[in-house]
């Protein structure tokens, strides 16, 4: 073998070497920015005295946005957790978080077919959890993920304009967990904010 085509050989092979070690290099400092850049947000959840009852982590996946709610100081039973599309939560009735947040609504026709559907149990807001159970001492957890839902940019984020809050109801089923009080009733709210 001549030196020209041992030295030929030798340079490809390093070029080659020097090309996976730098698609490596790429690939894992890409990751690491993917995790350190994760999109958070959180939520600390009041009741209508204005006491803590509860705290929410938001967390972007690439499936969707995945919510952790833990609550304390509640009635015991089961609850429904609601997104709302206000980041507003004025007590007594927190009726200023708005209706449900469903980015999917187009117009005040869609709307009303959508609360149609809604109320027959055909159509699921974006922005609606799974009911979280309480337990006797008065603490509930609940981990969900949203697929329709996201902390970045646009109609569907929980971050968009005006924010978004989480509201927790006296009941489900139309079963309240509240002598006297309608199961429907915003019990605890909390304005969702990027961490």
């Amino acid at each position: 073998m001549n030196q020209n085509n041992f030295q030929s050989r030798f340079s490809s092979k390093f070029v080659v070497l020097l090309s996976c070690a730098t698609v490596a290099a790429i690939a894992t400092s890409t990751t690491a920015i993917a995790q350190t850049t994760q999109s958070r947000a959180s939520s600390r959840i009041f009741n209508v005295k204005g006491d803590l009852v509860g705290t929410a982590t938001f967390i972007q996946t690439p499936l969707g946005v995945k919510v952790d709610l833990k609550v304390q100081n509640l009635a015991q039973g089961e609850h429904m957790v609601h997104l709302h599309e206000q980041g507003k939560c004025d007590a007594p009735d927190f009726k200023t978080s708005g209706n449900h947040f469903d980015p999917e609504e187009k117009d005040d026709d869609d709307h009303m077919q959508m609360h149609h559907k809604h109320e027959h149990g055909k159509h699921k807001p974006a922005g609606d959890l799974p009911n979280i159970i309480v337990k006797q001492d008065g603490n509930g957890n609940l981990t969900a993920l949203l697929p329709k839902l996201t902390l970045g940019s646009g109609k569907n984020s929980l971050l968009k304009q005006g924010g978004t809050s989480i509201l927790i109801h006296a009941g489900a089923n139309g079963k309240s967990t509240i002598p006297n009080v309608d199961f429907k009733t915003r019990i605890a709210c909390g304005v969702i904010k990027s961490e």
